[in-house]
């Protein structure tokens, strides 16, 4: 697999608010330590986990092991096992540290920006850009495409996908309740409904991204994107729709059920 050096495509997408908290346990309270060693803990705790992020790019979350994280870090055994006890402590790590630099740098675009829809423009194209990001730098590895094919067989990876998508769920209902309130979107829009639709087609830009390989064209799929959400805008001045009832559950015959009965 190709070397992914952005460390940001171990949660791609619009990954956001969640905290880096959870040290390894010691005998010894840290209340009472220093300000420079609880820096300095955290140095090496973010350390620890980005050579593991590294790992995880280059050799896939069940090949990597603690011994290959322990050489990418340059630290001893002793170290990496203070913080963390496992490969699945190291998966969650890897994406709370990611997800709260994307929440800083995305926060940062959008205190320059005033106008709802230059807002929503920049908040799609932040996405973009860190698909560019993982495309240019990283090669051809989606690791999070291997985090979903790996979810239903690690406990770890399918809880940091579940974190993962409440924080863009959760940062796509605060961008769409901003909408309503400036009356740039119906009051009636489901929000939490809308968001999680939005980021299910997030989700399956990043598919199509490396299905399409060479030629993926950002400027397409972004578009697709944001007529969606024109088609929101424009809705602002219409009426709550009729809502359409869900159609009842039927059997479904698959293929692969009959080959295997014949």
């Amino acid at each position: 697999m190709a070397k992914i050096e952005n460390e940001h495509s171990f949660c791609q997408g619009l990954s956001f608010p969640s905290t880096i908290a959870r040290l390894g346990e010691q005998s010894f309270s840290r209340s009472h330590m220093p300000r420079v060693s609880q820096e300095h803990e955290q140095e090496v705790r973010d350390r620890i986990v980005r050579a593991a992020l590294q790992v995880f790019a280059e050799r896939g979350f069940h090949r990597a092991t603690m011994q290959d994280i322990v050489r990418a870090s340059g630290l001893s055994v002793g170290a990496i096992y203070t913080y963390f006890k496992s490969k699945s402590e190291l998966i969650l790590a890897g994406c709370d540290l990611i997800t709260d630099q994307e929440l800083a740098q995305l926060g940062a675009r959008l205190a320059s920006v005033t106008g709802y829809r230059d807002r929503i423009a920049a908040a799609v194209g932040y996405w973009f850009d860190n698909l560019a990001v993982e495309q240019t730098d990283g090669g051809s590895g989606f690791l999070i495409l291997q985090a979903w094919a790996e979810a239903d067989t690690d406990p770890a990876i399918r809880e940091m996908l579940v974190r993962r998508r409440r924080e863009t769920v959760t940062s796509i209902v605060m961008i769409l309740q901003e909408g309503v309130m400036r009356g740039e979107l119906p009051a009636w829009l489901d929000v939490p409904s809308v968001a999680h639709a939005i980021s299910a087609l997030l989700d399956g830009m990043l598919i199509e991204a490396a299905e399409d390989g060479a030629a993926y064209r950002r400027a397409d799929h972004e578009r697709r994107i944001l007529a969606l959400i024109e088609t929101l805008l424009a809705a602002r001045v219409a009426a709550p729709p009729e809502p359409i009832a869900a159609a009842p559950a039927r059997p479904y015959e698959s293929a692969r059920a009959r080959r295997a009965a014949s």
